[in-house]
């Protein structure tokens, strides 16, 4: 299969303008994708992806005449999805900037370790490998729903209830013309007698966007009465809350007349035909729902799963069968148990994201929806769950966080090796932030990002010329203001990304130099209206740097530190982060002297 061994199934475009180094990945690369295609500069390059289309382009950065960036630019305005992967030395991190631009999408630092490589390529091959199952199973579900649409009668209303659509046959049931019932209320086909309340649950049902199942009674273009089984279907378009609705009917009106006439007769042989058909509709509704699926009673046991089930979770059927479903779940059974105990009652629908376990102990993320089932009589016969497993997917946007995690620190010590700072500056910086924040009450979710951000407050640095920025002794107020550039440089370096990392990155570097009294830069922000990743950062970054020995300053003694920062408070600092960090200045002691400087 495609997805056991992805990187097999796609096509590779190499380039590397290095004779030894062609010399050298050739015969590795060759034998692990479906197709190899070298080229030994960018123009080579260009030209075999015009042609060839490959799924994946791995490059170096260095070439002459165009480098690695620029070609992945050319090819990001001809197709913007292909995965681009690029190689450099890290002497060559200043073009990480212009890679972000470029959108590269994974970086492998030179000299080139092999396996780092491969797993770097097996990775990006996972996902289009996934991206082209998915496109071949919506196609086929694309082709159902066409037979559907051909055999079955379907209305399409929106969600102010008015008719978005209705198909061939249903409009020939109705001896309506095909377009005359666009736009109209539903409501006007429902015919009207002294039973009509008993549709006011189908029309809430198409105002919240939810399922409805039962006995709907038409009138047609000549005023007679058709009776139908409906089942109402919610479509929700993908990462939206917007909706429409499928009305599937299945026209029934003789089977009511013929039930008149042979009640007597018929009355259990009738109420057989109709559970068959209450079921039937219910479990095909909770087929289309999803992919993998298993049913259990309303205490856990597994009545039947289907393949799919088995396959994820690893067990022969007959291990699954009379087992709880729930134990498949052990860290949230409880919770699992009340939220379908509540759904039961309430005659609902559960969709819900959960974790459960294999038979190897191996933990799968699915996308799960609890349909329950219930008999004539309104007793719960049973509970259809069906299963979206999305482990790999979750996996796969990790890593893309962790890369990009990677790459923020990579270019913060890029940023402090210009400057007469030391890499472990950005390290306690981020240390002291994380500790503040946490103090200050932010979320896990906020401090981890902070703690990743804060190495990016100099970033700006790097555009600053070595002259001024390496400069011993004070600076003009000319070069003053050439160095309080940085902030606006950082700032645009990020761009206006809204990735949270980027978007975090942003405003640490902007903000860090505002002053809680406004008398900072760059946008002379004060109070509140400063970001409080910028002013917990500021405390962090000018502690740090009145603390530590530098090889053209001696720290300054702790005493000196304390009176300053309550000097500056609520003038350069806010005044309540300051109270925090003083309040607990023996976390931060402890953070300076353990990752001190080395001369």
């Amino acid at each position: 299969m495609e997805l056991d061994h992805p990187l097999e199934s796609c096509t590779l475009l190499y380039v590397e303008n290095d004779k030894e180094a062609r010399r050298f990945f050739i015969p590795f690369l060759a034998p692990r994708v479906k197709t190899l295609w070298v080229a030994h500069n960018a123009k080579a390059a260009l030209d075999l992806y015009e042609r060839h289309r490959p799924d994946i382009v791995l490059t170096d950065l260095k070439m002459p005449k165009m480098d690695g960036v620029e070609l992945a630019k050319i090819i990001r305005r001809e197709a913007r999805e292909t995965p681009i992967v690029l190689m450099a030395a890290f002497s060559e991190q200043h073009h990480l900037f212009a890679a972000i631009e470029a959108r590269i999408d994974a970086f492998v630092p030179k000299p080139v370790k092999v396996n780092e490589l491969l797993r770097t390529l097996e990775d990006i091959a996972k996902k289009i490998v996934y991206d082209r199952v998915q496109s071949q199973v919506q196609a086929k579900m694309a082709q159902h729903y066409l037979a559907i649409e051909e055999e079955a009668l379907l209305i399409y209303i929106d969600k102010d209830g008015r008719i978005k659509q209705v198909n061939e046959s249903m409009a020939l049931r109705l001896n309506y013309p095909l377009d005359i019932l666009i736009g109209e209320p539903f409501e006007s086909l429902v015919f009207k007698d002294d039973h009509f309340n008993r549709y006011y649950p189908l029309f809430e049902a198409i105002r919240n966007g939810d399922s409805w199942h039962g006995e709907l009674h038409l009138v047609t273009q000549l005023d007679h009465e058709l009776i139908f089984k409906a089942t109402l279907v919610p479509i929700y378009e993908i990462n939206s809350t917007s909706f429409q609705l499928m009305l599937l009917l299945e026209d029934i009106t003789e089977l009511v007349n013929y039930r008149k006439i042979l009640k007597n007769e018929l009355d259990e042989t009738q109420n057989t035909l109709q559970e068959k058909i209450h079921f039937l509709e219910q479990y095909q509704n909770a087929i289309n729902e999803g992919t993998a699926i298993c049913r259990f009673l309303e205490d856990g046991t597994i009545l039947k799963t289907d393949s799919r089930f088995d396959e994820i979770f690893g067990y022969e059927k007959r291990e699954l069968v009379r087992r709880s479903f729930y134990q498949l779940c052990p860290n949230i059974e409880k919770k699992l148990r009340l939220k379908i105990k509540e759904t039961v009652q309430k005659r609902t629908v559960l969709r819900s994201r959960i974790r459960c376990q294999d038979k190897e102990n191996i933990i799968h993320v699915a996308d799960s929806v609890f349909i329950p089932i219930y008999k004539v009589n309104g007793k719960i016969e049973e509970i259809i769950s069906i299963h979206n497993d999305i482990t790999d997917i979750i996996k796969l946007n990790e890593e893309i966080k962790n890369t990009q995690k990677e790459l923020l620190y990579i270019l913060g010590e890029v940023a402090e090796s210009r400057s007469q700072e030391t890499g472990y500056h950005v390290k306690r910086v981020a240390e002291y932030s994380r500790i503040l924040g946490r103090l200050a009450g932010l979320s896990d979710e906020e401090v981890d990002l902070l703690g990743i951000v804060a190495p990016m407050h100099d970033v700006g640095k790097i555009a600053i010329p070595d002259a001024i920025l390496l400069k011993p002794g004070k600076l003009d107020a000319e070069e003053r203001a050439i160095m309080q550039t940085h902030a606006s440089i950082g700032g645009e370096l990020f761009g206006h990304s809204e990735r949270p990392f980027m978007k975090a990155a942003r405003i640490v570097a902007l903000e860090h130099h505002e002053n809680y009294d406004g008398s900072g830069y760059p946008m002379g922000k004060k109070g509140r209206e400063i970001h409080i990743f910028g002013r917990i950062v500021a405390i962090a970054d000018v502690f740090d740097a009145l603390s530590m020995d530098r090889v053209y300053k001696k720290g300054w003694p702790i005493e000196e530190i304390v009176a300053f920062l309550k000097e500056e408070r609520g003038r350069k600092f806010d005044p309540h982060l300051i109270d925090l960090f003083l309040k607990h200045l023996e976390l931060f002691l402890a953070v300076r002297d353990k990752q001190k400087d080395i001369f």
